[in-house]
């Protein structure tokens, strides 16, 4: 009997994958080579009973009887030694990878407490996917009262495609809960831009204060008890109201690093604004030509009340 997902690749994803990417053929087409699973034992290895349940687990989860792996060096530091047990490990071709992906990701990855998807960042340049499972108790096929131990599982997803966005979009169509990864740029926390904001309207409240308090403080001819008295009512003020507590961030980004005083902006920002053309007047160094060196050989940039103008120099 043919898998449901090798039906539905052959039918629809192959199609869907053809018109997306834009391919001359159907051969073309990326596809699921096999899928390996490993279980790491460690010093467990060695122990023969332990060995014995691990093996028929994975057997169960995989329907194919797991190989056992081996050291390859001595490290004495992790106690290993070498061509003793490390691990299992399986290799899923054709109708039982299909099957396996059908369980993975309807039954078992939705049973992971506080499930949040698949991390993006599992991609190599292969095409290659691979990720972690914590427990693999996750699968329905393990007995739960007869696991001595809850181990971890690797698993390694080959595919036949050339780039990292191939793998994703032939993943998706299988169902695959991958998170797309959020693409901040260099955006600061929203939760420090705020504390700034508040330390900001702090000190423009008791900047008066602050200052008629140090002008007493640093009046030597007034009495030493009166500027001590002074002192101590500054030193009661709260702490975020003094200026030297506010950082300098940008107004595009919040990021705190890099900041011109003038501009309130970062070089990164900046860099972004003249790339994207929205400084007038700056152009990339390696396409100037002569008529754009003639013509602002004698001009200037002026940055006034927040507006960038250009003048000709007298």
């Amino acid at each position: 009997m043919t898998p449901r997902l090798k039906e539905l690749y052959n039918k629809e994803i192959k199609i869907t994958l053809k018109d997306k990417f834009g391919y001359k053929n159907f051969y073309m087409v990326p596809e699921i080579q096999k899928i390996v699973l490993n279980m790491g034992l460690g010093l467990d290895g060695n122990d023969s009973k332990i060995l014995k349940t691990c093996q028929e687990d994975l057997s169960k989860i995989t329907g194919q009887l797991p190989v056992v792996t081996k050291f390859k060096k001595s490290i004495s530091n992790f106690k290993t030694r070498k061509s003793s047990n490390s691990g299992l490990k399986v290799t899923l071709r054709k109708n039982k990878m299909y099957e396996f992906i059908d369980r993975l990701v309807n039954i078992a990855l939705p049973r992971i407490k506080d499930f949040r998807g698949l991390s993006s960042d599992g991609f190599d340049k292969f095409g290659n996917y691979s990720f972690g499972i914590k427990e693999h108790i996750i699968f329905p096929e393990v007995n739960f009262d007869k696991v001595d131990k809850i181990r971890g599982l690797d698993i390694t997803i080959v595919t036949t495609s050339k780039s990292k966005s191939e793998t994703l979009e032939l993943l998706k169509e299988f169902n695959f809960p991958i998170k797309q990864k959020k693409n901040w740029g260099n955006m600061a926390k929203t939760s420090a831009i705020q504390r700034n904001l508040k330390r900001i309207k702090l000190a423009k409240r008791y900047e008066k204060k602050r200052a008629a308090l140090k002008k007493i403080i640093k009046n030597k001819k007034l009495e030493l008890s009166e500027r001590f008295a002074a002192q101590l009512k500054l030193n009661k003020l709260p702490k975020n109201s003094s200026k030297a507590r506010i950082r300098n961030r940008c107004e595009i980004t919040g990021r705190p690093h890099g900041v011109y005083r003038k501009l309130k902006i970062s070089r990164i920002a900046l860099r972004d604004m003249a790339s994207g053309g929205k400084i007038p007047g700056i152009i990339k160094s390696s396409w100037w030509m002569e008529e754009y060196d003639n013509y602002w050989s004698n001009r200037r940039f002026v940055y006034k009340n927040k507006e960038w103008s250009v003048k000709t120099a007298k």
